[in-house]
């Protein structure tokens, strides 16, 4: 029985997404300007040629222009990846309709899924990264390298894959490969990136500093394992966190700081095994104000791990007070 052949266009969905995850509108660029300018002598697979319109390759232009200018700047980077995390997952699927066009109904509909998650976590990856790098403010390498780390990586990627080169399939697995690892923490500092500006925006309509004990989540209250709100000699109440880097957490974690126990806590993983971190083994470097999220300093081991909380948490006056026992 022969062995059913594998069209080139299966074979180049995955790593075309995947740019089209970290770059939408440079990748869909290059392959509307392929016709138009002649690189390939081919025709390119499925419908992509139809991109070559003048007037797309305009607007992909000046898209990717507003996107260049966008990320340079952190609270606009944030909301452009805050649309873009709707808009990503619909481009990389309309990309598989497009590439995939003439198959059968069945190929093309799954390809779409799987293009739309594939471009949806390529797309979280990235901006979780890029959250990260702001958030550590100063930390790591700057955006304008960056962008053209991305640019050299997606031009690779379309070129390869409009070559259909084996290749073209092999680096974005062995990418996935080398920062899986790192894929869950990425993704979970996009989100907490995402709600810290809608948090920021509804600040008007919502309450202020502290959480009181009753309105805690109930898993919270659960984990600390205590009906008294009373506890180690003060009130306990909590807010909304992060943390980076904490020991006994997960790289990036997101869950409540809960004070007035003695010592902060650090809670985490909601759902079956939720983690409670004190922090009492750790030293406060600073209590920062960023505008979005207020940032605290930590030294633990050697490592310089912090934790952030929302702008509509509490003031930098309770935070320092709250933290000044581990100065």
């Amino acid at each position: 029985m022969p062995v059913p052949m594998i069209a080139p266009e299966i074979l180049i969905l995955t790593p075309l997404a995947i740019a089209a995850g970290i770059d939408l509108y440079l990748t869909l660029l290059l392959i509307g300007a392929v016709p138009t300018l002649g690189f390939w002598p081919v025709p390119l697979p499925g419908a992509l040629g139809d991109l070559d319109s003048p007037v797309v390759l305009i607007i992909l232009g000046v898209l990717y222009l507003l996107e260049f200018a966008a990320e340079r700047f952190s609270t606009p980077a944030l909301a452009w990846g805050a649309i873009h995390a709707v808009i990503r997952p619909m481009s990389g699927a309309l990309l598989a309709l497009l590439l995939l066009d003439g198959h059968d109904p069945m190929a093309i509909g799954a390809g779409a899924i799987v293009a739309a998650l594939l471009a949806s976590t390529a797309h979280g990856m990235r901006s979780g990264a890029s959250v990260l790098r702001w958030m550590s403010v100063g930390r790591g390498p700057s955006t304008l390298l960056v962008s053209l780390a991305e640019d050299i990586l997606v031009v690779g990627l379309v070129t390869l894959s409009l070559h259909v080169s084996p290749l073209a399939v092999a680096i974005p697995l062995i990418m996935w490969l080398l920062v899986l690892r790192e894929t869950p923490s990425l993704l979970r500092a996009f989100w907490f990136a995402i709600w810290l500006g809608t948090s920021h925006l509804m600040g008007p309509f919502q309450p202020k500093g502290w959480t009181a004990w009753d309105v805690l989540p109930d898993w919270v209250r659960r984990t600390l394992g205590s009906g008294d709100p009373l506890v180690g000699g003060g009130v306990l109440r909590g807010t909304r966190a992060a943390g980076w880097r904490l020991h006994g957490a997960r790289r990036f974690e997101i869950g409540w700081i809960i004070a007035g126990a003695g010592c902060p806590i650090f809670l985490s993983g909601r759902g079956s095994s939720p983690r409670s971190i004190k922090l009492d083994g750790v030293t406060r470097d600073a209590v920062r104000d960023h505008g979005l999220f207020r940032r605290i300093d930590l030294r633990s081991d050697g490592l310089t791990p912090f934790l952030l909380i929302g702008s509509q948490g509490p003031s930098m006056e309770s935070l320092r007070g709250e933290f000044d026992p581990l100065h």
